[in-house]
């Protein structure tokens, strides 16, 4: 265990220098310890931002041959960049073209707060579409014959070999009192963020994505969301920390942690902050809302106990029947209970809701 934990802080040093943040990193590593490095590295999907280091002569170059894989795998980030651009703005052409204004959101538009928007590891596109749940649901539909839907988005398919789902909510929440709340808010904001244009890196188009003063919100909602249901990785995280890295005056600092307040995402944004400036070492300056080391704590063992979304979690049985699934749920609702109670209370319930609201969707 105190192994591990040597090896946990060795790969926070190695990951802020790759970012740019302090001194570069001096010590050679052993051929263990690049190893440990590269698999943790993998379940975060941190690869491109650690060769990043590497390239940069930020961080020691490892082994020849993990240094030759590891180019392999960035050139690969990049072109799967390169295709989500293109996909993203092929979705949003073809949403525009039957009338509905369209926001990609997260990912693609995340990476033009990145030092290189290149290093960033890409996932599917998200699009939030204009219309409402019934009008958006039946184009879909319409479209492609069936998809997978839940209470906030829709699978639509693949394009370029990129999974899309199109959302007709962007996040929510369990507990119903702050989901209407949120949800009234993401109706107040929408407008504004349907009409707020970017171009795309590598002359792939322009799309809309959120404003600044909308991320800060909305992917908190996103974090906490993951956190309760799947598990987050170091890659929202991060997203997250160059989020705030581009500035907020004290006015939005002040309205954001009001409105945080409101919605019940007051506690995560406080494990968030807590993870950023221990483990990345943001400014203070940088801080929404003052750090909270015991759920902060918590929350930086989940991230590394569970990988990207949850994907590398030993605690979680993948593939397990409906009942174990349940089963599981609860487990997570008991474990998580003590540290976020509002949302994993609240779970049972929005879970009896939302199968009456599929029914009649």
């Amino acid at each position: 265990m105190r192994e591990h934990e040597r090896e946990k802080n060795l790969f926070f040093q190695l990951l802020k220098s790759s970012l740019g943040i302090g001194k570069p990193m001096s010590d050679a590593l052993t051929v263990d310890e690049w190893t440990w490095m590269w698999n943790i590295g993998h379940q975060q999907s941190l690869q491109g931002i650690i060769f990043y280091g590497i390239r940069n002569g930020r961080v020691p170059k490892p082994h020849r041959e993990l240094l030759l894989h590891w180019y392999a795998v960035n050139e690969q980030i990049k072109f799967r960049n390169r295709q989500t651009n293109k996909a993203a703005c092929e979705v949003v052409k073809e949403f525009a073209a039957r009338g509905f204004r369209g926001c990609v959101l997260k990912g693609q538009g995340n990476v033009l707060n990145y030092p290189d928007a290149s290093i960033r590891t890409s996932g599917d596109i998200d699009i939030w579409v204009e219309g409402g749940t019934k009008k958006v649901l039946c184009f879909v539909r319409e479209k492609l014959a069936s998809g997978q839907f839940c209470y906030h988005h829709i699978d639509a398919g693949v394009c370029q070999g990129i999974e899309v789902e199109v959302h007709y909510r962007p996040s929510f929440m369990n507990n119903l009192i702050h989901n209407g709340r949120l949800q009234k808010w993401f109706e107040e904001k929408a407008d504004e963020e349907f009409s707020h244009e970017v171009e795309l890196p590598d002359d792939a188009g322009k799309v809309c994505v959120p404003t600044n003063a909308f991320n800060r919100i909305y992917q908190l909602a996103h974090i906490n969301h993951h956190i309760i249901h799947e598990g987050i990785g170091l890659r929202q995280i991060i997203d997250y920390y160059f989020l705030l890295k581009q500035g907020f005056t004290e006015k939005e600092r002040a309205h954001d942690e009001r409105l945080l307040k409101h919605l019940g995402l007051y506690k995560v944004a406080s494990a968030v902050m807590y993870v950023l400036n221990d483990t990345l070492g943001l400014e203070e300056k940088c801080l929404l809302v003052a750090p909270n080391e015991k759920l902060g704590r918590f929350l930086l063992d989940e991230i590394m106990l569970s990988g990207n979304f949850g994907q590398y979690d030993q605690r979680v049985k993948h593939g397990a029947s409906p009942l174990e699934k349940n089963l599981q749920r609860l487990q997570r609702d008991w474990r998580l209970m003590w540290y976020f109670p509002s949302e994993c209370l609240w779970e049972p319930i929005f879970r009896w809701y939302h199968f009456f609201w599929r029914l009649a969707h």
